[in-house]
């Protein structure tokens, strides 16, 4: 059944805030005409100027000696090696982290032109290493791209001739290894296939910038016959009134699409009742919706709806009013509130979330403040909490912890019970023989002693006084004795037993003297005592700690088997 209340989540959660939105499509025109969004950033990842020169993944190259490194590395390039003329530039510019190992070895203060020849005589080079740099990929993306059994570029005539077939179609070299890295195939075709499947998608009607564009978005276009889907959603986009330039503008050179999402997305936004007009206005808003992750967020958006009871009427409503967000941030957001709502559902015994729970059954739109990341308003405190505080303000009091109401912000952080559990627990320790006025001195010693159960209380005074054989006094001497962990307690004292039964001390230490110090000063002090001390410390550590690890694997078991 559809939840109204979450209808209405549902309509404020499309108002998400304006840190959040999205800028709108920015698109540069370059002196060729392409279109292009922004350079890709990977050429630029290594490399960062200062004062005094550039520094190439922490090698600092003056500009005067980097431009005549270039220009010797085009000369071998495009002189000796005979490549392109585009080639051999971009090879010599494009690629600092090849530049990096002959720089660093050579001596920039000599003729670089003639170091640089040398270098490379003695020392060839895989040019499909600078070439692939060159195109935009990092070593990690190109290394198992490299031929096994080629180190020279002219040695793959067929890679070449299919990269000067994209190149002159308009696609620029930063861009052209993208297509490499995602569709490799294609650059070893024949006969001018690649340009048959090219001109293929201009038989669609689509332009030549436009045909570029989406080769570079979907490498895959290129790989077998000419993309069904893909000449579906153009058709669909063509009967509502969009045309080639406006699908240029709008997609975005990061993404992969796969077509058949996109198709799947287009029809669902048509069967969810938008009509021809409708969807234009939809998707021109809010070209992501199907642009974004190949509109996979949209089907989720629209599944996550759907099994929440919502009406095709709501969906559409919703669609209607979102903000210009990515389509992944919204629905996390709206993921995000609907766990917390789901949480608050299912433990409404917990003081905090209920009071929070009658918040939003009072009125839903407080949440709007928590999604905005508005300035919150604190909570109104509740009754109870009214009354604790009261109670921790009158026992503090009453013990003379503080001696005015100025101390209490103070003497609040040190407690982080209730104010009727704080009497609870000072009064369960007097009752076990000690006399108010040394209690109360424990205390404002160790104020957390009050953070600690009676139970745990218990056991920790049991185990000094039955096991140990010290006298309840004892706390009063070290009363941190009640807020350490009963484990290091028991861990200390049996190797300390240990020692004893080896002659190795004579004294009965103080609880302070034991437990006080820190580990290093206790194995130095008593742990070295005897030749085999330091492993029985070891086993005594794995012992206790193996003891604990079962007691935690117990715990979580039974808290499973109550939720479930």
């Amino acid at each position: 059944m559809r939840n109204p209340r979450f209808t209405s989540l549902l309509k404020w959660v499309s108002r998400t805030s304006a840190e959040n939105e999205l800028k709108p499509y920015k698109t540069l025109v370059s002196g060729s005409g392409f279109r292009y969004t922004a350079q890709n950033p990977r050429f630029f990842a290594t490399r960062r100027f200062s004062e005094s020169g550039e520094i190439v993944n922490g090698i600092r190259i003056r500009p005067s000696v980097r431009k005549k490194a270039e220009a010797a590395f085009f000369d071998y390039f495009y002189v000796t090696k005979a490549f392109p003329f585009l080639v051999a530039e971009c090879m010599s510019r494009t690629a600092p982290a090849f530049l990096e190992n002959p720089l660093k070895k050579l001596n920039a203060r000599a003729d670089i032109a003639k170091s640089i020849s040398g270098y490379l005589l003695f020392h060839p080079i895989n040019e499909f290493e600078i070439f692939f740099e060159s195109l935009g990929l990092k070593q990690t993306e190109y290394r198992n791209l490299l031929p096994g059994d080629k180190m020279f570029l002219n040695e793959d005539y067929l890679m070449l001739e299919n990269y000067h077939i994209l190149y002159n179609y308009g696609i620029a070299h930063e861009k052209i290894g993208k297509i490499y890295m995602e569709a490799t195939e294609v650059f070893g075709y024949k006969n001018g296939a690649l340009a048959s499947k090219i001109g293929a998608y201009e038989d669609l009607g689509l332009s030549k910038t436009c045909v570029s564009k989406l080769i570079v978005c979907s490498p895959s276009v290129l790989i077998g016959d000419r993309n069904v889907e893909l000449a579906n959603v153009l058709e669909i986009l063509k009967s509502v009134g969009f045309d080639d330039s406006w699908l240029e503008e709008s997609l975005l050179e990061d993404e992969s699409y796969d077509w058949s999402i996109v198709l799947r997305t287009m029809n669902l936004l048509r069967e969810i009742g938008f009509d021809k007009d409708e969807l234009f206005g939809l998707i021109r808003k809010h070209p992501r919706l199907i642009f974004e992750s190949s509109g996979d967020w949209t089907l989720i958006l629209v599944g996550f709806q759907t099994k929440l009871g919502s009406s095709k009427t709501e969906i559409q409503s919703l669609f209607q009013t979102l903000p210009q967000i990515e389509v992944g941030k919204f629905v996390s957001n709206l993921r995000g509130c609907f766990l917390l709502l789901n949480e608050l559902e299912m433990k409404p015994g917990q003081i905090g979330k209920r009071r929070i729970c009658q918040i939003i059954l009072e009125n839903p739109e407080e949440m709007k403040k928590w999604a905005l990341r508005s300035k919150l308003q604190q909570l109104p405190r509740s009754e109870e909490k009214v009354k604790s505080e009261k109670m921790k303000i009158q026992f503090l009091l009453d013990i003379r912890y503080v001696e005015d109401l100025k101390d209490m912000d103070r003497a609040f952080k040190k407690f982080c019970c209730k104010g009727s559990e704080l009497r609870k627990r000072y009064d369960f320790i007097v009752s076990l023989g000690l006399n108010e006025k040394d209690v109360r001195k424990m205390v404002k010693a160790r104020p957390q002693i009050l953070n600690r159960g009676t139970d745990i209380i218990q056991a920790k005074v049991d185990y000094l006084v039955k096991e140990l054989g010290y006298p309840l006094s004892s706390l009063m001497d070290f009363p941190y004795y009640l807020v350490m962990s009963l484990e290091l307690i028991k861990l200390r004292f049996s190797m300390y037993s240990w020692l004893k039964g080896k002659e190795k001390v004579d004294l009965k230490f103080t609880i302070g003297t034991i437990l006080g110090s820190s580990e290093k000063y206790f194995v130095k002090r008593f742990v070295t005592r005897h030749p085999e001390g330091p492993k029985h410390w070891a086993d005594l550590n794995k012992r206790i700690r193996s003891r604990v690890d079962e007691h935690h694997e117990d715990t979580n078991q039974n808290q499973e088997n109550f939720q479930t």
